[in-house]
């Protein structure tokens, strides 16, 4: 059964030292969406149980929890686990998304720390999660601002083909559909759109880190992640067991990744999920869901924070243009949900 898209976000926050050092995390309140998992983490972390930690910090982070602190442990942890290609994709969003902050010099020193070790490890200067090409950008509308002027486009290597013209006409149609009063808030943002082949286009050595004997969707046939305000879309699934890549995806999926990603960047900015009219149609709502269909809809009624923010992403989607396996059947099993959402959204 087909995943719904699950982005990981990573950032990061002041009070927490590079692996090795003694400091103590940020206290946060055990009330806020995944902090229990975020203080499972941060004990393991401290007891070296790296492995455990990283899953405690995946598994809050997924729950709900944007609290900087998670994903700045969530990058230690990577360097602990010498996973240093994910090490250095987390501390380089970092020092992107919170430009001359503390956090930022945090992550800049973490970064430096993942070169030496890459290096030693690899008897290579050059740290292996460095992208192995500068992105380049689409060329805006004329009179265009914001996001429009922000998309990005990975070039192929390992033998990829490059993202065809219809993926990058999907995305820039993704972000011509925002409706204005989201739009402003995502130009205002800094928010930005970097389209690949797949993700191990933009850092090859993710590959030697992917579980490809695990069930579930790993990061190289995830359609898109988001990294702070960095949203990141992959065209292509990666085929197990080889570098090649499944044909693309479709432009309405296409399309409906961004437009999923651009909710939920707004939705980390204004608490739309979480907002007391829209859980009151959406618990009405998850309470008819059928049987027959629960198991396929697990994510969009679980009881956490999850639920309603995934169940809102993938209905604007689908509202503004988009569409995936999911859309008919939240559209029938959430009429309110889409109802509220279609009057927020002004449509």
């Amino acid at each position: 059964m087909k995943k719904p898209l699950l982005f990981l976000l990573t950032a990061a926050l002041v009070s927490i030292a590079p692996p090795g050092a003694n400091s103590e995390p940020e206290k946060a309140s055990l009330g806020q969406p995944g902090q229990k998992e975020y203080k499972a983490g941060v004990e393991a972390y401290q007891k070296k149980d790296y492995k455990a930690a990283e899953g405690h910090f995946r598994k809050s982070v997924q729950e709900g929890n944007h609290n900087p602190d998670v994903y700045l442990y969530s990058a230690h942890t990577f360097m602990a686990l010498g996973q240093y290609s994910q090490a250095y994709q987390t501390y380089e969003i970092v020092t992107k998304s919170f430009k001359g902050s503390k956090q930022a010099k945090t992550a800049e020193q973490g970064m430096e720390a993942t070169r030496s070790k890459a290096g030693a490890a690899a008897n290579a200067s050059a740290p292996p999660a460095a992208p192995a090409a500068a992105p380049v950008a689409v060329p805006a509308a004329p009179g265009a601002v914001g996001l429009a002027t922000r998309i990005l486009v990975i070039p192929p290597m390992k033998g990829h083909q490059a993202c065809l013209p219809a993926t990058i006409k999907a995305v820039n149609d993704a972000v011509a559909a925002v409706p204005p009063h989201l739009r402003k808030l995502l130009d205002d943002s800094g928010a930005s759109i970097v389209l690949s082949p797949n993700i191990i286009d933009r850092w090859p050595d993710t590959v030697k880190e992917l579980d490809e004997e695990q069930e579930g969707e790993t990061m190289a046939e995830a359609g898109g992640r988001i990294y702070g305000k960095e949203m990141c879309v992959y065209e292509r699934a990666k085929i197990r067991g080889s570098m090649n890549l499944k044909e693309a995806r479709a432009p309405k999926l296409i399309k409906q990744t961004v437009l999923n990603m651009c909710f939920q960047v707004v939705d980390d900015m204004q608490n739309i999920s979480k907002s007391p009219e829209l859980r009151k149609v959406y618990e009405l709502d998850k309470q008819n869901v059928p049987d027959s269909l629960r198991e396929k809809l697990a994510t969009f009624i679980k009881e956490d924070d999850w639920g309603p923010r995934e169940t809102c992403s993938e209905l604007t989607g689908s509202m503004l243009g988009g569409s995936d396996d999911y859309t008919e059947d939240l559209y029938r099993c959430f009429p309110n949900t889409k109802k509220w959402l279609k009057a927020w959204l002004k449509i």
